[in-house]
């Protein structure tokens, strides 16, 4: 997957300005599957422009720049129909946890559960904000349209993602203080 299909997947639900996409990676459904700097956005979004895949409007702002607001096109959506088309395979896990657990042993254990129990609040955290995205779909699941439908599922895997992620956390900081105790 490649940081265009994340826009294009936006912008086939609504046109939105590099700012609502932005903050949709920072806070929304997109910073749940990918991370991205408003750099990266804007600079895809001027690649995806210039390719023909999105189109933008611009609004007249005083004082500032004008506010550009994105539309895919049917380049851009034969893009991600492509795309959408294609085998997905597992990503691989890359995650700093994991590496500091093959040296863990070095240091005080009491560093070690330091840093999980920060990273359980913040997988808690997440899990909780992913489920408020949730409430409107999952309040109306019976009734939802199919594009709703497939965000609600892939809000729920998001969920259960954070969600085990804290019980992972749970039972690493049961093992560790259990031989830390000994």
């Amino acid at each position: 997957m490649a940081l265009k299909h994340t826009i294009l997947a936006f912008l086939s639900r609504t046109p939105l300005s590099g700012y609502e996409i932005a903050k949709e990676f920072a806070e929304g459904f997109g910073g749940c599957f990918w991370k991205a700097s408003q750099q990266q956005i804007y600079s895809e979004l001027t690649k995806l422009e210039q390719q023909g895949h999105v189109t933008y409007q611009a609004i007249p702002q005083s004082g500032r720049l004008d506010k550009k607001i994105y539309s895919i096109t049917s380049q851009g959506q034969q893009e991600l129909t492509d795309w959408l088309t294609q085998p997905t395979e597992p990503t691989a896990i890359r995650e700093d946890l994991g590496v500091m657990g093959l040296a863990g042993h070095l240091v005080s254990p009491t560093i070690i559960i330091h840093e999980i129990t920060r990273r359980r609040k913040l997988h808690a955290d997440m899990a909780q904000q992913a489920r408020k995205m949730d409430e409107h779909f999952a309040n109306h699941a019976a009734s939802l349209e199919l594009k709703d439908l497939y965000m609600h599922l892939i809000i729920r895997r998001a969920i259960r993602y954070q969600e085990d992620w804290v019980a992972w956390c749970d039972e690493s900081l049961s093992a560790i203080e259990n031989i830390a105790n000994r």
